[in-house]
């Protein structure tokens, strides 16, 4: 995962999806490991970008999933963990440590990060209810950064 992360870094000048670019599709493995397609169209969604061995990412996944507000925003989260690399079973350690009983998404092949353009870890990108990229925030962020950008779904 790391060395497609470093050539998509040295190849894409721009790395942030610029805002209302249509959302690339997302096809990730459920925790069943069956595929799942994800319709990102209705509401807005928060896809949070994510692994178990970034040192900042259990800390700032447990802040997201706990006092963003995401329902007062009308957000619905999107955990994606990028596995390749973990031990089976980090990932849902990790969840049940932060306490979710969300659905939680693995990107095992690294598709939906490149076709995002993640480059770093974590990286949250909103998606609007229309199906477009409405911001990007990378790396562990503050409370008015992350609510400044799901006052921007709206």
């Amino acid at each position: 995962m790391l060395l497609p992360m470093l050539l998509l870094r040295l190849l894409v000048a721009d790395p942030a999806l610029p805002a209302g670019t249509p959302a690339p599709p997302v096809v990730v493995r459920g925790e069943g490991g069956g595929e799942v397609h994800l319709r990102l169209q209705g509401r807005p969604h928060l896809l949070l970008f994510f692994s178990s061995w970034c040192k900042g990412c259990p800390s700032y996944v447990s802040y997201v999933t706990r006092y963003a507000d995401l329902e007062r925003y009308h957000v619905a989260l999107v955990p994606i963990d990028l596995q390749p690399s973990e031990l089976p079973g980090e990932a849902e350690a990790l969840w049940r440590r932060i306490g979710h009983r969300r659905p939680l998404y693995f990107d095992r092949y690294g598709e939906v990060t490149q076709a995002y353009r993640v480059l770093d870890l974590p990286t949250a990108v909103l998606v609007d209810g229309k199906g477009r990229v409405a911001g990007v925030l990378v790396g562990a962020r503050r409370k008015a950064d992350l609510q400044r950008l799901l006052r921007s779904a709206r």
